[in-house]
C-alpha cells in the first residue's frame, strides 16, 4: 500500500491499524484529497453544511469508507 504523502505529513503513525490496511485505490484517493487544498476545502465545506458520510461521498465521488478515513485524518491535522 502507498501512503507516501501521508507519511511525509507525519500522519501515518496516527492512523488506526485497520485503516493502514485498506486497498491501494482507497489510499491513493484519500491522499489525493488530503494533499489537494481545493479538494480538501470542498470536503470541509460539505462537512460544515451537515452532509453525512454517505451524502458527502456521493457528492465528491468517494466511498463512505474513504470519507471516514479523510475525516479521521482531518482530526489529526
Amino acid at each position: 500500500m502507498s501512503w507516501d504523502k501521508i507519511r511525509e505529513m507525519n500522519l501515518f503513525d496516527k492512523l488506526k491499524d485497520e485503516v493502514k490496511n485498506i486497498p491501494n485505490v482507497d489510499s491513493s484517493k484519500i491522499e489525493e484529497y488530503i494533499t489537494d487544498p481545493e479538494k480538501l476545502q470542498a470536503f470541509k465545506d460539505y462537512i460544515h453544511q451537515g452532509y453525512d458520510s454517505k451524502s458527502l461521498g456521493e457528492a465528491m465521488g468517494l466511498t463512505t469508507n474513504q470519507v471516514e478515513v479523510i475525516k479521521e485524518l482531518l482530526g489529526k491535522l
